[in-house]
């Protein structure tokens, strides 16, 4: 098959190294948790239809402010797959700068890792215009969970929807947005497309001993 989108990139996996086990892990109370090639898609494809339920569509912009963790790449493929773009924004800016990034940026749903990043930010969500919601990768009780947007896209799964929507998502439609740190004034968005992303990939694979 021809990897022509990020997202590709799972079905190809899939296809040449199925089945695999430990695509990713991150530790979970000082252990080390695996997750599968079929988790991963299975987390993705929920993600994207719970997104879908949300209303998100091509273009509108979803941020994470997290380390680098399992559910960062499940959300990033989830978004990746309808076409919204990923707003992935470094966990050690300013206050200044986080309340910039999101409105400039137009951010609808927010994603982020736990308390202590919650605690740097929250007092500014409420001048976010465009924000919708926000949700966290770790458990925070008057905050939702990344586990409901999965549990509502199990409620509303629909693979045809998905498969039309990811027909529909050009190689050159944007699938980042990343905010550099800059050297004078405000982080300056840079788009970058699927093709961008997977031109590195394309030029380097080869390199590497990867059976």
């Amino acid at each position: 098959m021809e990897v022509n989108r990020i997202f590709d990139l799972l079905e190809q996996y899939e296809n040449k190294y199925k089945p695999k086990d430990d695509v990713l892990a991150g530790k979970e109370n000082g252990e080390w948790v695996k997750y599968s090639l079929k988790t991963y898609r299975e987390m993705a494809d929920n993600i994207s239809y719970g997104l879908m339920q949300l209303g998100i569509k091509k273009g509108d912009k979803i941020a994470t402010i997290s380390n680098n963790r399992p559910e960062w790449n499940f959300l990033d493929m989830g978004i990746a797959q309808i076409g919204a773009v990923h707003v992935p924004i470094y966990p050690t800016i300013s206050e200044e700068d986080y309340r910039y990034i999101l409105n400039h940026a137009e951010v609808k749903y927010l994603f982020v890792a736990g308390k202590p990043l919650l605690r740097k930010i929250k007092h500014i969500l409420p001048e976010i215009e465009n924000l919708k919601d926000v949700y966290t990768f770790k458990e925070i009780d008057e905050y939702k969970h990344l586990s409901d947007l999965v549990e509502l896209g199990k409620a509303n799964s629909d693979r045809e929807k998905l498969e039309s929507v990811k027909i529909a998502i050009d190689k050159n439609d944007v699938a980042t947005l990343i905010y550099t740190s800059g050297t004078t004034g405000f982080p300056k968005g840079v788009m970058l497309s699927h093709d961008n992303l997977l031109s590195n990939v394309k030029a380097t694979y080869r390199i590497f001993p990867v059976d």
